[in-house]
């Protein structure tokens, strides 16, 4: 069980890449100037975010989903609002109040608990495939 949380949880740790991808990508598309450096900036941004992501898993969807997998009633809505209300709780904590800061981080932790959820079942479904 242990084995299977770790890597689900360093799963979800590649939400700020591929938010900051995504984002990048965008704006390098959409706006005047050089688009390399855009992209770059974008997803350097994203990165340096990453510890609301993982304050997020720490502090709400890890423990969250060893509460209800304790109770037999693991909910994958229950999980991704633990990661949407961590993400906003962390931003806020820390100074991102207000804007598309906030926004992102919040996005950014909700693709983080989706993707551990993904973690968790992958290993789910590699583990009743018959050898």
């Amino acid at each position: 069980m242990k084995n299977k949380l770790a890597k689900s949880v360093a799963l979800s740790l590649l939400s700020p890449v591929i938010i900051g991808t995504v984002l990048g990508v965008y704006y390098a598309l959409t706006l005047q100037g050089d688009s390399l450096s855009i992209f770059f900036n974008l997803l350097i941004s994203a990165i340096a975010n990453a510890h609301i992501v993982g304050l997020t898993m720490a502090a709400f969807v890890v423990p969250g989903y060893l509460l209800m997998y304790k109770y037999a009633k693991v909910n994958y809505s229950g999980v991704l609002t633990l990661g949407l209300l961590g993400g906003a709780v962390f931003s806020y904590l820390l100074s991102a109040t207000q804007g598309m800061v906030f926004l992102i981080n919040t996005v950014m932790s909700a693709l983080a608990a989706g993707l551990f959820l993904y973690g968790l079942r992958k290993a789910a479904i590699k583990k009743s495939a018959p050898q």
